[in-house]
């Protein structure tokens, strides 16, 4: 869901939680590295039929020399107790899985990009607190 359309769902519950809770524009990261919402998804998994949710960043300077990979990690944490709890507790009462997408660039999500940086992450959720599952 792009940030624009996020505006016109604010006002409709459960999503009116969402206004103060979701970026619509840049943000800083723990690390210092920018983030912009891309969109997110309720999606169901191919693979377990769970309902999963996806939040897809832009952070240009992710792959770059200089951000390493637990600085990234962290701010994948980070996103998911910041946004992704917020998302799947407004989305559905059953959602099994947060993903966490950072992107380069903007990318149709499923096709391939090869040179794009994209980095992953998935969680669970545990009452309030996201748990990291290895992707």
């Amino acid at each position: 869901m792009r940030a624009a359309q996020i505006a016109g769902l604010v006002a409709l519950p459960p999503f009116a939680a969402l206004a103060e809770a979701w970026p619509t524009q840049q943000v800083s990261a723990p690390s210092g590295q920018a983030l912009i919402l891309h969109e997110w998804l309720n999606e169901q998994n191919p693979w377990s039929g769970e309902s999963q949710i996806i939040i897809r960043l832009l952070a240009p300077t992710i792959g770059a020399a200089g951000v390493d990979d637990t600085a990234l990690r962290a701010d994948m944490d980070w996103a998911c107790d910041r946004w992704g709890r917020t998302i799947a507790q407004a989305a559905s009462a059953t959602t099994g899985q947060i993903v966490i997408e950072m992107m380069a660039a903007p990318t149709p999500r499923g096709t391939p990009t090869p040179e794009i940086n994209r980095f992953y992450e998935t969680y669970s959720l545990a009452g309030d607190a996201c748990i990291w599952e290895l992707f």
